[in-house]
């Protein structure tokens, strides 16, 4: 059976100054702006129509994930389990007039999740402009009280499958259709549910050190990296943005093409000191890293 979702559509933010976060995600990311009204914008970094999603708001706050299913009837399928499993279902308005179908779901600590039919690809693949210009937006890792039952619900209504967790769910990697090691992470957190991150993929090691350097040449610097991940064998580097997430960079994250793949079960070590799943190559996490939240918008 063909995955209910194939990959990550979007991930939308609300930001305080939109007009400074549209330019730090073109100025460092290197994302193009598709377009901008006042209270949004709608950015890209390939052909996709809109990948990074900005609101304006009073504070900085996850909005929503956005998750691609290829087929109409997918979306069908994430309501009904929904529905089945007591959750509740916010809109089956798409959020973007380009998307033909969508329904948005309320999650246990407050994640709304959008699945929605693929966004159209209607525009050009490349671009001119500053920042790295990465490949795309690649996946989100959230925070949760109760990370385990956070990705058993996910599991059960985006149908979404467990790559890998550690011995005590304080980290859990959900992959989708496309098989990369990870599109959903869930990290535990007193905090609740929020955001921890978000990521570009990166197409080489030479954009991580363009990177290190157009952030110097602001007097600003990476949060963590580059290094390799143990989680997904990706290679990382992490920096803040103007608006207060948390944004990381990654090149050559592990596919799993193998159906029947059994989860891999860790031992993450205290404060995520197991480098052989934190970072092969040896430094650890900084405190800004290990605490980093962003909350999730409250539900009007």
């Amino acid at each position: 059976m063909e995955p209910l979702i194939h990959r990550l559509g979007y991930i939308a933010l609300n930001v305080s100054d939109l007009e400074g976060a549209v330019e730090d995600a073109r100025q460092i990311a290197g994302a193009a702006l598709v377009a901008q009204a006042p209270d949004r914008a709608l950015l890209s970094s390939n052909a996709r129509h809109a990948e990074l999603i900005l609101h304006r708001a009073d504070h900085s706050s996850l909005r929503c994930i956005g998750l691609e299913t290829l087929h109409p009837e997918n979306v069908d399928e994430v309501a009904r389990r929904a529905q089945d499993a007591g959750l509740t279902i916010i809109s089956d308005t798409p959020s973007l007039p380009v998307i033909e179908r969508a329904v948005s779901i309320a999650f246990p600590e407050g994640h709304v999740i959008e699945a929605h039919t693929p966004m159209p690809r209607d525009r050009a693949p490349r671009y001119a402009g500053p920042g790295i210009h990465p490949r795309y937006l690649d996946h989100v890792n959230l925070t949760a009280r109760d990370p385990a039952t956070s990705a058993q619900a996910m599991m059960q209504v985006l149908g979404l499958k467990l790559s890998e967790r550690t011995q005590g769910w304080e980290l859990a990697w959900m992959r989708a259709g496309d098989g990369r090691h990870h599109t959903v992470g869930i990290a535990k957190s007193p905090e609740g549910g929020g955001l921890h991150h978000y990521s570009w993929e990166f197409a080489d090691f030479a954009d991580f050190k363009r990177l290190g350097d157009v952030l110097d040449a602001q007097d600003r610097t990476l949060v963590w990296g580059p290094g390799r991940h143990g989680a997904g064998d990706n290679i990382f580097a992490y920096y803040v943005d103007a608006a207060g997430f948390l944004v990381e960079t990654t090149a050559e994250m592990e596919i799993i093409a193998d159906p029947h793949f059994q989860p891999r079960i860790v031992e993450p070590g205290e404060n995520l000191s197991n480098y052989k799943v934190v970072n092969r190559w040896g430094q650890l996490p900084s405190h800004a890293w290990l605490n980093h939240f962003n909350a999730c918008a409250i539900l009007s």
